[in-house]
């Protein structure tokens, strides 16, 4: 399903692109732009191996084990978001630095993400297995820190990366400065519920208090995966904005 998501969104992103270069509307799309789009820009490449990536990931669910094996070919759908935006405008051995760092933090968020979409659904289930759940909690304690690290590691890169040190001091007051800060403060929100769901709630789970600890951790996963939906729809909106404008 996901997958098929993908699909679906690379098309709109195409159409919404020539939209934007020809200046008509999405819903009229001008596929002579769309053609040239395919065929001259960049754009034309990414799509490609996002599909192939995405259809090679759907083929994968009819192997053994084959959810596994299908986050190999998500995972390079996923860095060919890298390839667009502003790491795909950074040129030579700086653009591909910038590229990396952006893949790791595209990896990384997608982890995280995932990771509290299979927490949501174990602690939203009819019957839960205690034990397991908790298992899966202290389990995504060494995979977390990981994950935060890297994120904040490549994302601090990005950020040199588009906007310069000597130019941080500008972001004050700027639209893309004001997002950037709402994203950072989601993003500390996130870290919070994370850890008062490792140090207080899985402890509360394993001494076998399932009722309070299930609700408490509904409601702070729940939280947390609305805070990681809007950290996406503000990444979007951030690559398509001029830092310095």
């Amino acid at each position: 399903m996901l997958a098929l998501g993908g699909m679906a969104v690379s098309v709109l992103w195409l159409l919404a692109s020539a939209a934007a270069m020809t200046g008509t509307p999405i819903s009229s799309p001008d596929w002579a732009s769309a053609q040239i789009l395919l065929t001259l820009t960049p754009i034309g490449a990414v799509l490609a191996v996002r599909g192939v990536a995405l259809l090679l990931a759907l083929a994968c669910l009819i192997l053994p084990q084959g959810l596994r094996v299908a986050l190999i070919p998500a995972a390079v759908a996923a860095a060919t978001l890298a390839w667009t935006g502003h790491a795909g405008a950074t040129e030579d051995v700086t653009g591909m630095f910038h590229r990396v760092a952006d893949v790791a933090h595209i990896w990384a968020a997608a982890g995280w993400t995932g990771a509290l979409a299979v927490l949501l659904h174990a602690v939203a289930a009819p019957r839960q297995d205690v034990q397991r759940m908790a298992a899966m909690l202290g389990g995504f304690a060494l995979m977390g820190t990981l994950i935060v690290a890297t994120l904040i590691v490549s994302g601090a890169i990005n950020l040199v990366m588009i906007v310069g040190p000597a130019e941080m001091p500008a972001l004050t007051g700027s639209r893309y400065g004001l997002l950037l800060g709402a994203k950072l403060a989601l993003f500390g929100l996130m870290l919070g519920l994370a850890a008062v769901n490792r140090w207080r709630l899985t402890p509360l789970l394993e001494r076998g208090e399932t009722r309070r600890a299930l609700a408490y951790l509904r409601f702070s996963l729940a939280i947390e995966t609305s805070a990681a939906i809007a950290i996406m729809g503000l990444v979007a909106w951030l690559g398509t904005l001029d830092p310095m404008a």
